[in-house]
């Protein structure tokens, strides 16, 4: 085989470093998004020294202003392909910096790789030995604990071991069911070592599940058949392998006559306009069913004083890991635990359903479907009367924009439900949106939704909290440097709205209801369209319902030419 990765061992052996990067591309990283430092300096050098004679057999260097950005753009990126990306931080204090985005790769189950440097360990002529007195100040007794219980592996590279396997083995486990972020530490002397490797020498290979046995696919056939209005909760169905598992689900759902929720979802799981597709809260829909299976959804439902079911409705969990064993604390009551892959599952259960003649079409579920977009349609109408920009007539707007072609990021917040009801999505994989509560993804995971998709159009969709969480800055830089526009959405209502309504739901008549939550308020008023401005973006303020059509043409007008775009939506709750 005439791979030149196969013969860099040798008489000039190449350092750590070298093999770390090659290694990375053979098992088809992409991308490093990138925020350098003193750490650093071992792969910035392998890395232009390949570059000269090489330039493809490592990944493309993504500079990124932020560490968080980079996060979420690798992030964004692993959504669309699936595969993850690396992402290279500087030792503790770049590692403290990735913040709340670790949080939502955790519990997002997105696939990445993180590596961050440790300060060096020796003095003097050693190659990569201290050379500034910040690095005794960087030097921390266990690095790996900041990311420890986050991820889904750590480890630190240290010669003579082959860099390779480290490389291998982190991308494996990163890529394993329940997917997440792996974390790899190196000195800069072990990255200035000589070693002697064969990058991609060894299988990417993770044991995918399976469905479950044939005996207990026959007992959910039995159950779907004695049910007269079964209920599908999913919440990451659709974020692994796309358009295979959405047609999954849309086969098990008509063959069983069963509604689908979703619940918090991270994806499309299901098309939007399908009658029997039942909107985004489990409780309203719960009220009708006699079966309830959930299947890949972490929080199955809003917990509450009083269960959402009788004791009598049975509940099936198909999860390749039922117990949720990175949650302290899981207290569902489940009937039925099922330790399979769930997209097959219902697959399998579908096929027998089908074989043996269906059941009902789910005509409940259908008119439950139909009511919720006669009150939708209701609703919009007295609000386009009223001439009120409300979050509702902000959507509706959009979905108007939308088309085959449109990936649309949500992380709205408190207004994510009425995203979800006001967008009429079907195509899998047009909707990307963080299973943690990390706020600040938006706006880099765009740069990686678009790196990842090109030829699509990009609209994130964020609140103001989200969007100054973000880095706006930052993620703008990133758009513009990187050949990655697109359109971003403040729903501005200058005001952290979470943090006001879990006021007046715990104190409804307290003080700081009396007061309207003051902690809660922007004021003076943000305008969250200059931030943009450190590049040459396409802003613009809306503060009503005459000037929103135009603005939102003008903006995709702007994305289309290959401008980023930001708009500062001033919304009345």
């Amino acid at each position: 085989m005439d791979d030149p990765a196969a013969d860099v061992t040798g008489e000039s052996e190449p350092t750590a470093a070298e093999v770390m990067l090659r290694s990375l591309r053979e098992y088809d990283v992409e991308y490093v998004f990138g925020n350098f430092g003193t750490d650093h300096p071992p792969l910035l050098e392998a890395a232009a020294r390949i570059r000269e004679t090489e330039p493809d057999a490592i990944p493309e260097f993504v500079l990124c202003p932020h560490e968080s950005n980079a996060l979420s753009a690798a992030s964004g990126y692993a959504a669309v392909t699936g595969r993850p990306q690396a992402v290279f931080v500087h030792v503790d204090v770049g590692t403290q910096n990735l913040g709340a985005m670790v949080h939502n790769v955790h519990r997002g189950d997105v696939p990445v790789f993180i590596f961050a440097g440790l300060a060096p360990i020796t003095h003097g002529d050693e190659p990569g030995a201290r050379s500034s007195g910040i690095q005794y100040i960087q030097d921390v007794y266990d690095q790996d604990a900041i990311l420890e219980q986050y991820c889904r592996w750590t480890g630190e590279y240290r010669p003579p071991a082959d860099p390779d396997e480290f490389v291998a083995r982190a991308l494996t486990l990163a890529s394993t069911p329940r997917q997440g972020p792996s974390y790899l530490t190196a000195t800069r002397e072990a990255l200035e070592t000589p070693v002697e490797s064969t990058p991609g020498s060894r299988p990417i290979t993770t044991a995918q599940p399976s469905s479950a046995d044939e005996r207990t696919v026959d007992r959910l056939v039995s159950m779907i058949r004695e049910a007269d209005a079964p209920l599908v909760v999913t919440s990451k169905l659709g974020a692994n392998g796309a358009e295979a598992s959405v047609e999954k689900l849309v086969r098990f759902a008509e063959a069983a006559g069963a509604g689908v929720v979703e619940q918090r979802p991270t994806a499309l799981n299901f098309p939007r306009t399908h009658d029997l597709h039942v909107g985004f809260a489990p409780r309203e829909a719960m009220d009708a069913a006699d079966l309830v299976v959930i299947a890949d959804a972490d929080v199955p439902w809003e917990p509450d004083t009083e269960p959402p079911l009788d004791s009598d409705v049975p509940v099936v969990h198909i999860d390749v890991d039922p117990e949720k064993r990175h949650y302290p604390l899981w207290d569902f009551q489940i009937d039925l635990p099922i330790r399979a892959d769930p997209g097959a599952t219902l697959a399998a259960v579908a096929e027998r359903l089908e074989a043996e003649g269906g059941r009902d079409d789910g005509e409940k579920w259908h008119t439950r479907h139909e009511a919720r977009l006669t009150d939708r349609a209701d609703s919009l109408d007295e609000q386009y009367d009223s001439g009120t920009l409300t979050p509702e007539v902000l959507t509706d707007a959009i979905n108007e924009t939308l088309d085959e072609s449109t990936i649309v990021l949500n992380e709205t917040t408190t207004n994510k439900r009425t995203v979800l009801e006001h967008l009429d999505l079907d195509r899998p994989g047009s909707y990307v949106s963080p299973y943690g509560s990390g706020l600040g993804w938006a706006p880099g995971a765009a740069t990686g939704v678009k790196m990842a998709a090109p030829d699509h159009t990009v609209v994130a969709l964020v609140g103001d909290g989200s969007y100054v969480f973000g880095n706006p800055t930052a993620s703008a830089w990133m758009a513009a440097a990187h050949d990655a526009p697109s359109l971003t959405v403040v729903y501005n209502n200058s005001r952290w709205n979470a943090v006001r309504t879990s006021t007046l739901d715990q104190h409804p008549d307290g003080s700081a209801a009396a007061a309207d939550v003051p902690e809660s308020k922007f004021d003076p008023i943000l305008d969250l369209s200059h931030a943009a401005h450190v590049v040459d973006a396409h802003t613009a303020v809306v503060d009503s319902v005459a000037s929103l059509e135009i603005e939102l043409q003008n903006a995709l007008d702007a994305v289309d030419s290959g401008t980023p775009a930001v708009l500062d939506v001033r919304v009345e709750q």
